[in-house]
């Protein structure tokens, strides 16, 4: 056997014990750990490699699901995107999973990220994609396992400001509410720097105005007078009543 045909077996043993099972790789990520374009294009002519879309592969035959697809973007193009919102709260935190049903993936990124073709194509049509800067783009993410890989997705704390973010919009503010309920427990100290990070101002008022309507006790550790909330009145529901602590014109959330 010649010393190529050598290295070569050794980098496909490398990339079947290595790369995860069940995740999007991307063509980067394979060029950066010494597999060429050309043995990328042998692998794929020998079934180690399926193309699921331009620059992107997945292992043998191995089905992506939605975590497998984040883990291509986040591992193999080093984008921001993750699960967020209600769906980080109900699928991944088991929050509030009997309240809102069929709803579309939420995803978050920040703006200026571009998601790839070959993800639209996947889970474009069953995925509600917001790329924003309203907060900072690594804050209130955790690390969980998704079965061969990990993936970065948004805590309970981050996930409620992204839900109420896509208020009243996607969600109904009592629907928000009554998944603001659910979390009962929080972590003061993330929940204050991302409420001093947080940009919008609706968001800021209407997470703690719901905090505080459902009782949670964890409210009474934050330091309000570091938060900016703004001044003026802003109407979130048209025909709703003016809350004056938090300056919000909504309807009622019971």
């Amino acid at each position: 056997m010649s010393t190529q045909s050598t290295e070569n077996s050794t980098k496909l043993k490398f990339l079947m014990n290595n790369l995860p099972r069940g995740a999007v790789i991307t063509a980067k990520e394979l060029f950066d750990i010494g597999i060429s374009r050309e043995l990328q294009r042998r692998y794929v002519d020998s079934g180690w490699l399926n193309r699921v879309g331009t620059g992107a592969y997945r292992l043998l035959d191995n089905e992506i699901n939605l975590d497998g697809a984040i883990r291509g973007l986040q591992n193999g193009l080093q984008l921001s995107i993750h699960v967020g919102g209600y769906t980080a709260l109900a699928e991944k935190h088991g929050k509030a999973h009997t309240i809102l049903r069929n709803q579309k993936s939420e995803l978050f990124g920040y703006r200026g990220e571009k998601v790839p073709q070959w993800f639209i194509f996947l889970f474009g049509a069953d995925s509600i994609i917001k790329l924003t800067s309203f907060l900072p783009e690594e804050l209130g993410l955790i690390s969980i396992d998704s079965g061969d890989f990990t993936i970065k997705i948004s805590s309970v704390e981050r996930a409620m400001l992204e839900l109420l973010y896509i208020s009243p919009s996607i969600h109904t503010l009592k629907d928000a509410y009554q998944v603001m309920e659910f979390i009962t427990v929080a972590k003061p100290n993330l929940v204050q720097t991302l409420l001093e990070a947080c940009t919008s101002i609706k968001v800021k008022r209407l997470f703690l105005l719901m905090a505080e309507q459902a009782g949670h006790t964890w409210l009474k550790s934050l330091d309000l007078s570091k938060i900016n909330l703004g001044s003026g009145v802003r109407e979130v529901e048209k025909g709703g009543s003016l809350n004056n602590k938090y300056n919000l014109v909504i309807g009622d959330l019971s």
